[in-house]
């Protein structure tokens, strides 16, 4: 690793540099604030910066009012939604049918066609017997985290299953 050289002159021109930026009065690139600053009685700047504030101010409470009239908006929208939501997952919270048909399809799969006409279909594979069988009366129910279980009336068996239709 090379070593920059500093000598004394640049070092001292570099903090020269940095004094003169420090100690530069910072000016606004708004026109009426600049216009306030250039006023010599104390009062009649206070009065300006005053009312230069008061503008701003004024803009700010509109666009304010205009941002709650959009969250209330939003708020409405999602009360209809969750309203929506809540309507349906009552009604898909619990699902009493009989068993139509029982069909073992390729990758041991089991697929469940009800009375009202929903298909279900096992989340994990089956390899050896069939648990369900035509004319029996399930339920199904959303279960505890995600998903839902089917459960054979008069029975201690249970089925993670996903809804085809």
């Amino acid at each position: 690793m090379t070593k920059i050289p500093i000598d004394f002159n640049s070092g001292f021109q570099i903090s020269c540099l940095a004094l003169i930026f420090i100690s530069h009065s910072v000016f606004s690139n708004n026109l009426d604030a600049q216009s306030c600053l250039a006023i010599n009685n104390p009062d009649k700047r206070l009065i300006c910066y005053d009312d230069l504030f008061a503008r701003y101010h004024e803009v700010d409470s509109q666009n304010s009012a205009l941002k709650i009239d959009k969250l209330d908006q939003i708020e409405k929208k999602q009360e209809a939604v969750g309203k929506y939501e809540s309507e349906r997952l009552k009604e898909d919270s619990l699902i009493t049918s009989e068993i139509r048909s029982v069909n073992k399809r390729g990758g041991y799969k089991v697929y469940i066609v009800l009375k009202n006409g929903q298909t279900w279909k096992t989340v994990k594979d089956i390899y050896d017997r069939i648990p369900v069988k035509e004319g029996q009366v399930v339920e199904i129910s959303e279960g505890f985290l995600s998903g839902h279980v089917l459960k054979v009336e008069g029975k201690k068996l249970s089925l993670r299953v996903r809804k085809i239709q």
